[in-house]
């Protein structure tokens, strides 16, 4: 009788918890505003009131989104408990309980741990690595190559690297940069960046950011306009 009263007993703690820590699985897509936030994640973007005036400390600890990718809840690492570690249980079902509070009752689990995304599509394991951090864009790109996003990046806003937040004022992909080196390339110091501009669709061709037909095509507009 003992024992099945604490089978019991450890049924009605484990449970939740068992519920509520569940990784996400099958076919999601990314709303614009939820890729946002998730960008923000992989940044540590903490309270703006914190951190805007200062540069970016936090590391990403775990992010929970819906399953129909409208609503998410993250937590981050600030700086100071980095060596400890800040995921734990609680965690895990605070920050799904957070963004089932704003989904309107459609059900969120786990969709990321750290920088690893840990949702279950059928596709490769995304990481971003501390090196993707300085350019946005390669963030943005392996996320949507993991099949988690389909619109396109190029509208998404820039990434203030001090801070983690999006900043509308700037833009995150090298289509826009290549476009206004190509259209203002009229004077030596155009010259100088049309140079580099070369060498850095180069580099993104490497490592895998763009495809060959992206690389040629993005190559030959800006040849073609100098």
């Amino acid at each position: 009788m003992k024992f099945i009263k604490f089978i019991l007993i450890f049924t009605l703690l484990v449970s939740p918890t068992i519920s509520y820590s569940k990784t996400g699985k099958g076919e999601l897509k990314l709303s614009k505003e939820i890729m946002e936030y998730v960008m923000m994640y992989m940044y540590g973007a903490g309270s703006k009131k914190f951190s805007a005036d200062k540069k970016r400390k936090n590391d990403p600890s775990l992010m929970a989104v819906s399953e129909d990718g409208n609503s998410a809840y993250y937590f981050y690492c600030p700086a100071e408990y980095r060596s400890h570690g800040c995921i734990d249980t609680h965690t895990t079902i605070k920050a799904k309980r957070l963004c089932e509070k704003y989904s309107k009752g459609i059900p969120c689990f786990t969709f990321a741990k750290k920088r690893l995304i840990v949702w279950k599509n059928g596709g490769k394991k995304v990481k971003i690595s501390r090196s993707d951090l300085k350019n946005p864009y390669l963030v943005a790109k392996k996320i949507q190559d993991g099949g988690f996003y389909d619109g396109d990046i190029s509208k998404l806003p820039g990434i203030n690297l001090e801070t983690g937040h999006v900043d509308n004022e700037k833009k995150n992909t090298i289509t826009k940069k290549i476009d206004n080196t190509a259209n203002n390339s009229t004077n030596n110091s155009n010259s100088n960046n049309f140079i580099k501009e070369i060498k850095q669709l180069n580099e993104l061709y490497k490592q895998g950011v763009l495809t060959k037909e992206e690389f040629t095509k993005a190559k030959n507009k800006i040849l073609n306009n100098n």
